[in-house]
């Protein structure tokens, strides 16, 4: 999982997808108190689980498990409300 100030600071450091990313590039940022977003992780998970073949020990396969983690913590976040 990575807190807002963490990717905030990978990003001025240019890691992470908010650093690779182009000055004008779209980006869309789910909340863990946003009621859907949970599902969302996980649909993209199982998305990108099929998509890449050999998900098994590829950087790929450590993202999908790291989503899934992070889907399971905003699950547990204890603050939920509609998007906005």
């Amino acid at each position: 999982m990575i807190t807002k100030k963490e990717a905030l600071e990978a990003a001025l450091r240019g890691e992470g997808c908010l650093g690779k990313a182009a000055d004008d590039e779209p980006v869309f940022i789910l909340r863990a108190q946003d009621n859907l977003a949970a599902d969302l992780v996980d649909t993209w998970a199982i998305q990108a689980s099929v998509a890449v073949p050999s998900v098994g020990g590829s950087d790929m396969g450590h993202k999908v498990a790291e989503a899934r983690m992070i889907a399971e913590q905003m699950r547990n976040w204890p603050i939920k409300k509609n998007p906005d």
